[in-house]
């Protein structure tokens, strides 16, 4: 019979065993029983812990059964799988170099071999580059000494070197997994050929993620996570794809990656003698593009992320969320954030094309390889090639002036300490509110998290900038339209020059008549122009009172034929908008740097 008693909701330890005692006293025959110190109670916690263990066990398995719940690597994998989503591996950071050798050149031309190696040094660990295909080269340019000839030639290098995995087909109906027994490949690189009938000449077979195409004369090989962190490769079965015969040889070549830690190398060093013969007499490695876009394995969380959205795809590319979810399922580790606009929002228009524009995870634009990838990648998935083109994102920064007050009375922290703290928490709260598509700045929000930082701070009186950084070619005239995006400040102070709205970092100006001004900077007029201004023997001066525009209006600034010999590592624009809060467009990503903060801090007793 039903017992209102016993409790089917509270299950931890106590309020089961209470529960039960609650029952058994309600029995007769139990009822002057002293449960805590009879042979009873012992009984009573056995029933308590095994219910409890079935309880949580049950509670566990049921989490494993759902992506959104699941816990462990193995169960989410396998969720993803249903979802024909391909969890993210270890991705190879990749460079371009210039190589240049001297060789007699007698046994030309010269074949350099897939996997050449190259080696470098980042932050005193080194690394191993290889060369990801055949190349082979040859001269006819005879050397200064005229002692051989000079080669040269421009490659892609990847981090990592190649390994291979060999297996031989069984004579099974079942369908056989061929593992690939490293966890830091890169699936990107692996190239599948299979021997059959004792041929030496391989059948090299394609990666597909889809059905769609696929014939029983198709080469081409599945891919799936283990959920151990491998991978495997699978065969069609002589339907959907063609199955290698019984004792076929399968070699699975891949390479070997270090992820996110190889990025950022600038100098190679070459470890193999591109002829092969020792006719090689000198070389010299010029760096084109450094090491960039090596990542990491994709994590649980992203996968639980991602997998929903890249099957809501559909194997194709029509609304901007199935571009987005394209992009970042496959290039997690190397994009943090997509957006998608259509051309039709340009200018000058671009009618029936679709922006793809890319945060790169490090770095302010994602490296033009990585555009190519993502180009070719949606290739598969849209129906008129031509109308997708890859941007970069609109990159804004903010000026962060605060003074912050504390009662030294509320803490023992110094006035040092919580400058860092209030610090810290600014370039935390970029890193969290801010650096991704359609996220304001909200000043309201912002100041509160200076205040919430410590709780000696009692006020705090912060001011913001919107600042553009450009980076014009030195002795060249720059020409350039800047969006703000927002209203500007109207005039301010007795002269605009006083207080200007547009202000820029310092930078040597040339003037019509070839001479430099070290200290110059832009800044507006009030009325609509842009001028550029110089400090000498501590006066400013005018030195060019029309170099631009600028509209408070519309928050657009143009400056023409603007002419510097040198400047830091950028020039800043500095502009002051009519509200506090900072409204980004769709294309814009707005931040803020560590060399943007300035913190001053006052100790005033309350």
């Amino acid at each position: 019979m039903a017992n209102t008693s016993v409790s089917y909701v509270d299950l931890d330890f106590d309020s089961l065993k209470q529960s039960l005692k609650t029952y058994l006293k309600g029995n007769n025959v139990f009822k002057d029983y002293d449960f805590e110190g009879s042979n009873l109670n012992v009984l009573l916690d056995l029933l308590s812990y095994n219910t409890h263990k079935n309880a949580f066990y049950i509670n566990m398995l049921m989490s494993e059964a759902f992506l959104d719940s699941a816990q462990l690597t193995s169960s989410v994998v396998s969720h993803a799988k249903e979802l024909n989503y391909l969890p993210a591996s270890y991705r190879s950071a990749k460079a371009k170099v210039n190589i240049t050798f001297e060789a007699a050149g007698d046994s030309q031309p010269y074949v350099i071999e897939k996997g050449s190696l190259l080696s470098t040094v980042i932050k005193s660990n080194a690394y191993t580059f290889t060369i990801p295909e055949t190349l082979t080269v040859s001269s006819s340019t005879r050397n200064t000494a005229n002692t051989g000839y000079i080669f040269t030639f421009e490659t892609d290098i990847y981090e990592g070197y190649y390994v291979k995995d060999s297996y031989i087909m069984l004579k099974s109906d079942d369908v056989q997994r061929f593992k690939i027994t490293n966890k830091n490949v890169d699936v990107d690189s692996i190239t599948v050929a299979v021997y059959q009938d004792g041929s030496e000449i391989p059948d090299v077979y394609k990666q597909t993620q889809t059905l769609l195409g696929v014939k029983s004369s198709s080469k081409v090989y599945f891919i799936q996570s283990t959920g151990s962190g491998y991978y495997e490769i699978l065969f069609g079965d002589g339907v959907l794809g063609t199955k290698p015969k019984i004792g076929s040889q399968i070699v699975i070549d891949y390479r070997l990656s270090s992820g996110t830690p190889a990025n950022g190398a600038k100098s190679f060093s070459m470890d193999f003698d591109p002829t092969s013969a020792g006719e090689m007499l000198t070389y010299t490695v010029e760096t084109v593009e450094p090491s960039a876009s090596g990542a990491e394995a994709q994590q649980i969380d992203l996968v639980r992320q991602y997998a929903p959205r890249f099957f809501a795809t559909q194997q194709r590319a029509v609304s901007s969320d199935d571009y987005a979810s394209l992009v970042l399922s496959k290039f997690s580790g190397t994009v943090d954030d997509v957006t998608v606009y259509g051309g039709e929002t340009l200018e000058p228009k671009l009618y029936g094309r679709v922006v793809v524009a890319a945060k790169p995870v490090t770095g302010d634009v994602v490296p033009s390889y990585v555009k190519d990838q993502i180009s070719n990648y949606l290739l598969d998935y849209v129906s008129l090639p031509t109308r997708v083109v890859i941007s970069d994102p609109n990159n804004f920064h903010c000026r962060v002036v605060t003074t912050v007050q504390y009662d030294p009375i509320l803490t023992t922290k110094t006035a040092s300490l919580i400058k860092d703290i209030v610090f810290n928490q600014i370039l935390e709260y970029s890193s969290t509110n801010l650096e991704k598509f359609d996220r304001d700045f909200r000043y309201s929000k912002f100041v509160r998290s200076i205040d919430d930082s410590d709780e000696a701070i009692t006020s705090n009186d912060t001011e913001i900038k919107m600042i553009k950084k450009f980076y014009p070619t030195a002795n060249r005239f720059y020409t350039t339209e800047i969006d703000y995006g927002n209203q500007l400040h109207p005039k301010r102070g007795p002269t605009a020059l006083e207080i200007p709205v547009i202000v820029s970092s310092l930078f040597t100006y040339i003037d019509s008549e070839n001479v430099y001004y070290p200290y110059s900077f832009l800044q507006d007029d009030g009325y609509g122009k842009l001028i550029v201004r110089a400090t000498i023997n501590n006066q400013v001066i005018t030195l060019n009172s029309s170099i631009g525009t600028v509209d408070h209006e519309t928050g657009i600034v143009k400056i023409t034929k603007l002419l510097v010999s040198s400047y830091g590592n950028h020039i800043s624009l500095y502009a002051s908008t009519r509200i506090k809060d900072i409204v980004i467009n769709k294309s814009a990503i707005i931040k803020i740097d560590a060399e943007d903060v300035t913190v001053n801090v006052i100790g005033i007793l309350q």
